[in-house]
């Protein structure tokens, strides 16, 4: 776990597959980068991709939930699968049916999962003891700002609010997740840094 948090704690494999890898890191960030950088530029219609999705989500969701729960209805727990997939696939059409009703209810959750989420990334800076950790604490502070605002402002602004706030979350991820390939790229390969710091072989004796 101490590895997680400290990159000089990483066994030599792991630190050789972040290596060979670091360009797939950056090129996530980029994507991440572009994609919240067109939220902030679209944000009404960010907001509005956003809602549907979670919409089509829940729809789906809730339907599985009910055919998981018609094909085990032979145990105790029927009844609260069908009601519990039941209550996920209505609040799927509310939602896709009315996504301006639907907004103002996924601004209030968006509020709270940006609060629970920076404090955990909060939390895990503080842990880490590496130069990574200024972007995991500067995103956990971000997030937990953002969650205030949003459930400050509730249910105010709702049609612009949830297309920024992802927007700017996705920025952030996406320059995090650039600065942590840059970071894991100046790894030595294998062997390197043994061989460096082996012993000096003494010299020929001289006759």
């Amino acid at each position: 776990m101490n590895a997680l948090f400290n990159l000089t704690q990483l066994v030599a494999e792991e630190r050789a597959m972040l290596r060979r890898n670091w360009g797939w890191f950056v090129a996530l960030g980029v994507v991440l980068t572009v994609m919240g950088i067109a939220g902030l530029v679209f944000v009404g219609a960010l907001s509005v991709v956003t809602v549907i999705f979670v919409g089509w989500m829940f729809l789906i969701g809730g339907a599985l939930e009910v055919g998981h729960a018609i094909l085990r209805k032979g145990w105790q727990g029927f009844w609260l699968d069908l009601l519990s997939g039941v209550l996920t696939l209505l609040a799927g059409l509310f939602i896709l049916l009315r996504p301006i009703e639907g907004l103002g209810v996924l601004t209030m959750l968006l509020g709270i999962l940006f609060l629970v989420g920076g404090i955990f990334r909060l939390g895990a800076g503080v842990m880490m003891n590496n130069p990574y950790r200024g972007w995991f604490i500067l995103h956990g502070v971000i997030s937990l700002v953002l969650g205030g605002l949003i459930l400050a402002d509730w249910p105010r602004s709702a049609l612009w609010v949830i297309g920024t706030f992802v927007a700017i979350d996705l920025l952030v991820s996406g320059l995090r997740l650039v600065s942590f390939g840059l970071e894991v790229k100046k790894f030595a390969p294998i062997g390197t840094k043994e061989r460096q710091s082996g012993p000096t072989p003494a010299p020929s004796p001289t006759v």
